[in-house]
């Protein structure tokens, strides 16, 4: 049943459209650069004469273990330091790296300058939804992570047309520059708009004596274990899928990168408005429920869209499958967050962002083995199964119930922000 007494006692945080507009960027951001590489695969692939699979399993493993390791390290940091600094850290480098792509002459040099991207976008995954975790109360949680987290269907509707459109006119690299120059504007945003909250993890320094204390706390039982797998899960079960998905329609069912373009359009769409609405209805009828029944749905879409010729049928299917996707995003990320206290919130992410990380990784590793051997339809075999695991992990989460004490600690977070 819904907590309709939390709901009207809690009140809104101050600026809290402007935070969640600003982490709504950052997570376009950093979304839109590894997403863009599904459709750009195969002009990389062209010149640099090498297999999609293979420079795929290249690319994606780079950038999604150095995600990983500055997840490792970054979430726990976070808890003591803040997570505003960090924050402002990863726009400079993860724009520099990616001005950098300009000067790439083979596939090895550019997995090279993916790994100082995937710390950046380690960082700013991590920092964003711990600083979410922080900002907004539990209650309204799942409507803020939706939100924010709808940065990621921004980037299917916006971003990948845009970079697939500048990758036609002026070629790949230019995509990777357009996004490098946007970090900048991150940036200022950061710096000069979203709320410092430094004093925040002050307040909350005394309750872990020791840095790294905070991520035995990630470990200490069998949920938040689960919800760590989950993240490994829910990661490795959709992103090889997407990660080869332009590559299938440009080579095997003969799509135009325009055509591709649309398609992009259309899922993000489709993910924007059910990532808002999946907000509220979590709120309201449990994170938990929506989240297993979602990615059940999603499981179910990747082991048959394979099956398909280029269609209505397909083209169904996808959407769909985006549609899914969306409603469990923000979900159960507000979910996880709520598994842990405040200060070891950060570390949790952190785990729950390097399982996530590890999984795009082996993801994009064995979707690009099946794929150059197999075919997409394995690739879709392979994601849907790890996609039920998900569904059994989350599953193991416990939907956290809001106490009073949880409430009182709300007070002193939402007066702080007014500073």
């Amino acid at each position: 049943m819904p907590n309709t007494t939390a709901q009207t006692v809690t009140p809104a945080p101050p600026k809290a459209a402007l935070v969640m507009v600003i982490l709504l960027l950052i997570f376009f951001l950093g979304t839109s650069d590894n997403q863009m590489i599904s459709p750009l695969l195969p002009l990389m692939s062209s010149e640099f004469n090498i297999g999609a699979g293979q420079i795929g399993g290249k690319l994606g493993p780079a950038y999604a273990l150095a995600a990983a390791f500055a997840a490792l390290f970054i979430g726990p940091l976070s808890d003591n330091f803040g997570r505003h600094r960090f924050l402002l850290y990863a726009a400079i480098l993860f724009g520099v790296s990616l001005l950098a792509v300009f000067f790439v002459k083979d596939a090895d040099t550019l997995a090279l300058i993916r790994l100082f991207t995937g710390l950046a976008a380690g960082t700013f995954s991590t920092c964003s939804v711990a600083y979410v975790g922080d900002y907004f109360p539990y209650e309204k949680r799942g409507t803020a992570m939706s939100i924010v987290q709808s940065g990621y269907f921004f980037a299917l509707a916006l971003g990948i047309p845009v970079a697939t459109l500048v990758a036609q006119a002026q070629g790949w690299r230019a995509s990777f520059a357009w996004f490098g120059g946007l970090s900048l504007v991150v940036f200022f945003l950061i710096f000069l708009l979203l709320p410092d909250d430094k004093h925040l993890m002050a307040h909350h320094t005394s309750a872990s004596a020791r840095r790294f204390d905070n991520v035995k706390i990630a470990f200490a039982n069998g949920e938040r274990i689960a919800s760590i797998l989950a993240a490994f899960c829910v990661s490795c079960g959709f992103v090889g899928f997407l990660f080869y998905l332009g590559t299938w329609l440009v080579k095997s069912l003969h799509q135009e990168p325009r055509t591709v373009g649309f398609i992009f359009i259309a899922v993000g769409v489709v993910s924007l408005i059910s990532a808002f609405i999946a907000g509220p209805v979590a709120d309201k009828y449990g994170k938990r429920r929506l989240s297993i029944f979602s990615t059940l749905v999603l499981a179910l879409m990747l082991f048959i869209i394979p099956k398909f010729g280029f269609g209505v049928f397909m083209l169904a299917s996808f959407l769909t499958a985006a549609l899914a996707f969306a409603f469990r995003q923000g979900p159960v990320q507000a979910l996880a967050t709520e598994m842990v206290p405040t200060h070891a919130r950060g570390a949790l992410v952190a785990m729950r962002n390097t399982a996530s990380q590890i999984g795009i990784a082996v993801s994009t590793w064995a979707s690009g083995k099946l794929y150059d051997r197999y075919g997409y339809a394995a690739v879709g075999i392979f994601c849907g199964l790890v996609s039920l695991a998900a569904a059994l992990f989350i599953f193991m989460m416990k939907e956290p119930q809001v106490s009073a004490v949880e409430k009182s600690e709300a007070e002193p977070r939402t007066q702080a922000a007014k500073r």
